[in-house]
């Protein structure tokens, strides 16, 4: 069975209702026109949502990807130390791979990241944990934007 897209699916449902069903309903029956019209607008609302809580997920891959580089990098740097961290660095980038709802793949995100960051503070002390963690947070706050982006706010230093 092919894979509809939820969004499309409703978008296609609300086109639809507008270009089908109410032209089919008669002139009097202004009520049932309107709750027609109103229940495809809604289906189009939730397409958008929809969307966009793709889009947002997307964004946060793209973060956590950079993220891991990041992660990498610091521990190239400190050459030999933390291979139970280069461990998990791998383990969580297959999470940037894994198929799923947009929910399923957003909750593999962020578990990724947490058990990264136990990871870090199980094998790493000091400085060398700081730098370590602060490419993921660079993660984690990306991942707050987004959320407060579906909510309809903005983060920043003036909110």
């Amino acid at each position: 069975m092919p894979y509809l897209e939820p969004a499309a699916v409703l978008r296609r449902f609300s086109a639809f209702a507008l270009e089908e069903v109410r032209p089919a309903v008669p002139e009097d029956e202004r009520f049932v026109r309107g709750q027609v019209g109103s229940m495809a607008s809604t289906l189009r609302f939730l397409a958008g949502e929809l969307d966009a809580g793709e889009a947002s997920v997307e964004r946060q891959a793209d973060a956590f990807r950079e993220a891991l580089d990041g992660a990498e990098a610091i521990l190239d740097a400190h050459d030999g130390t933390a291979p139970g961290v280069r461990d998990a660095v791998e383990d969580a980038r297959a999470a940037l791979d894994a198929d799923g709802t947009t929910r399923e793949r957003e909750t593999a995100l962020l578990e990724s990241c947490e058990g990264l960051l136990a990871t870090v503070d199980d094998e790493l002390d000091g400085e060398a944990a700081r730098a370590v963690r602060r490419p993921l947070y660079g993660f984690l706050d990306a991942r707050l934007d987004a959320q407060l982006a579906m909510l309809g706010r903005r983060s920043g230093p003036d909110e």
